[in-house]
This record gives C-alpha cells, sequence and structure tokens, in this order.
C-alpha cells in the first residue's frame, strides 16, 4: 500500500540528490543587476597618462546597455579589488590563441595598477568577441561576468596601452 506521503517523501529526496550533485560541482545560480542600477567599486590607482578622467569613470561604472566603441587586439590587465581569491577563465574565438586558459588571483593581487595576463607560450592577445568570467574560490558562489570582448561594458579598451582592463570590484 503506498502512503499518502510517499510522493512528498520522492520529492524531497530527488532534491537532496540534486543538491548533493550542485554541492559537488559547485553549481551556484546569481543575477547580476539590471541596466538601471549601478554597482559600486572601489578607486584605482591608474597612472594618469595611461587612462583619462573620462576613460575611468566610465571604467567604473557599471551600465549594461553600453558597449565599448573603440576596441582592438591587445593584452588584458585584471585588477582583483575583492576580498575573495578568485580564477578568471577566458574562452577565446581566436584559432591562434589557447581556446581557454584560466588565472588565480589572490584577495586584493593586482588591485592597486592590476596585472598584465599572460598565456605559457607567450603573450595573451585579446579581440572582440572573446569572452571572460571570473569565480570566486572560496565557497561564497560569486561571479563575475561574463564579459564579451568589445560587445559589454567591461573590460574597457585603453588604446593608449594598447590593453583591456577588467576590475573585479565587491559591489
Amino acid at each position: 500500500m503506498v502512503s499518502k506521503y510517499h510522493p512528498t517523501l520522492l520529492a524531497a529526496c530527488c532534491l537532496g540528490i540534486l543538491g548533493l550533485f550542485a554541492g559537488c560541482y559547485q553549481v551556484s545560480v546569481s543575477f547580476e543587476p539590471s541596466g538601471t542600477e549601478v554597482a559600486s567599486t572601489s578607486p584605482v590607482d591608474i597612472p594618469s597618462k595611461t587612462v583619462s578622467t573620462s576613460q575611468t569613470s566610465e571604467l567604473l561604472s557599471y551600465n549594461s546597455v553600453k558597449t565599448n566603441k573603440n576596441t582592438g587586439v591587445g593584452i588584458l590587465r585584471l585588477s582583483n579589488q575583492t576580498n575573495q581569491p578568485v580564477r578568471l577563465a577566458l574562452l577565446s574565438r581566436s584559432k591562434q590563441a589557447s581556446p581557454a586558459a584560466h588565472w588565480d588571483f589572490a584577495p586584493q593581487e593586482g588591485s592597486e595598477k592590476g596585472l598584465l595576463l599572460s598565456l605559457p607560450d607567450g603573450k595573451l592577445q585579446l579581440s572582440k568577441g572573446d569572452v571572460v568570467v571570473a569565480f570566486a574560490q572560496d565557497g561564497s558562489r560569486r561571479y563575475w561576468g561574463p564579459y564579451i570582448v568589445g560587445e559589454t561594458h567591461e573590460p574597457m579598451w585603453n588604446p593608449q596601452q594598447k590593453e583591456w582592463w577588467l576590475i573585479l570590484g565587491n559591489g
């Protein structure tokens, strides 16, 4: 005879098993702020000859509708201004570069001037359409991105240095 609680017990077991798998693979779902919300980040110490004041304010503001008008092929500079260890992952559309790569950063690593990223076989070259995403590695399940180079608000292009700037903040 089937108990009247059998369907509830079965559903609870299925959810438990699903939760167990999600925990083992560190799967999480997060929501980014909408285009009308503003994320606050702490200021960055960027040399004035590298980025102009107008570029700095754009670099530190969040606007999902805005795209990078001036884009190019260049290296990537990351500033981890968070208090979390972070893994940055890159999925490149370029056939010359490695199709996927990742880098790990300690909390606040490169927070002042940023760190230039490279690949084991040479200089990293980001171009329009490459995808960058960052994940916290401390179990908090936070992530930043995905950012599509040249199409989303970050990373920002710095034409003087021929660099893409990505600033990860606590906001």
